[in-house]
């Protein structure tokens, strides 16, 4: 893509972001009010698995790490450090991906004992989980299935590409980071009341552009619409057009999440656009400074 086309782009984008932010501002609690479905399935469905994708990332590359290292037979060192921090880094967000999933499931099976809202689930403070043994025994699985599945797919690449693809799993590690990272620090300095923490008359309901300072409460931005987003980063990892189907799909993911966040009544629509913006913007960047720095003389094969 051109600097004018992505010139073309940004603009286009800062143009509807504003636009949202904008109505938002106006309208933010009553579009919460008419659209919230505490019982929606789609809703909760994107509540307890769409996270994936900021878990995913370093997954690929914690597995990447382990493909080079297996390969590479100048320093045994370096080569070792890579396989077991490689393995480190995959089995470890595998974990944290299952946990959170645990988590949700456990809180809609609990709702529906109780004859509650589906959707009701504490995003702040879940804790509930499966007995240890049954956890671990579905962690090293799944692990097992996609080491398997990842580690085919790299064994057909070259040990140019898959060194290529290592350079490429660091800077979307570190996308991944500063995401979160940033959509923490934000939550905390925010501290806005999410809708299904409003009190009876609503009256702690503040605007996305009133600061509260920290209090426990970290609706804006959106830590899904945060990790929905980076399925962007997916494309990174693929060239042709996988690259613009991927890319594509991760808008439309995006997209998804967004909604499904508002009608979940977990995020405010602002919640959703801010985090969307920023982390795309947070994308862009990154993606930028790999082309820059590295793809000229490293373009993947």
């Amino acid at each position: 893509m051109s600097v004018a086309e992505q010139k073309r782009w940004f603009i286009g984008a800062t143009g509807i972001f504003v636009v949202f932010m904008v109505i938002a501002g106006i309208w933010d609690l009553q579009i919460s009010r008419h659209f919230i479905d505490y019982n929606s399935v789609f809703g909760t469905i994107f509540q307890t698995f769409g996270e994936f994708p900021v878990y995913m990332l370093l997954v690929l590359s914690g597995e990447i790490a382990m493909a080079y290292g297996f390969r590479d037979r100048t320093n045994g060192l370096f080569s070792g450090s890579l396989i077991v921090g490689g393995f480190a880094l995959a089995i470890w967000q595998l974990r944290k991906y299952l946990s959170e999933i645990e988590s949700y499931s456990l809180a809609v099976q609990d709702n529906l004992h109780r004859h509650r809202p589906i959707g009701l689930a504490n995003s702040d403070s879940s804790e509930a989980s499966l007995n240890l043994a049954v956890t671990y025994v579905i962690l090293v699985f799944i692990f097992i299935v996609v080491t398997a599945v990842l580690q085919y797919w790299l064994y057909n690449k070259s040990d140019q590409q898959v060194k290529q693809l290592l350079i490429v799993s660091v800077f979307a590690s570190l996308t991944v980071f500063l995401a979160y990272e940033a959509n923490i620090a934000l939550k905390q300095a925010w501290g806005r009341v999410r809708p299904y923490e409003l009190n009876a008359t609503q009256s702690d309901f503040t605007a996305w552009y009133h600061i509260n300072g920290p209090n426990g409460h970290l609706s804006f931005p959106s830590g899904h619409s945060m990790a929905a987003t980076l399925m962007i980063v997916f494309a990174w990892f693929t060239t042709g057009k996988w690259h613009r189907y991927i890319w594509g799909f991760g808008i439309g993911y995006a997209v998804l999440m967004y909604i499904s966040r508002v009608r979940i009544g977990a995020h405010f629509m602002s919640d959703t656009v801010f985090s969307g913006f920023l982390t795309f913007l947070i994308i862009y960047i990154m993606w930028e400074l790999y082309r820059i720095l590295i793809a000229p003389t490293n373009q993947l094969q």
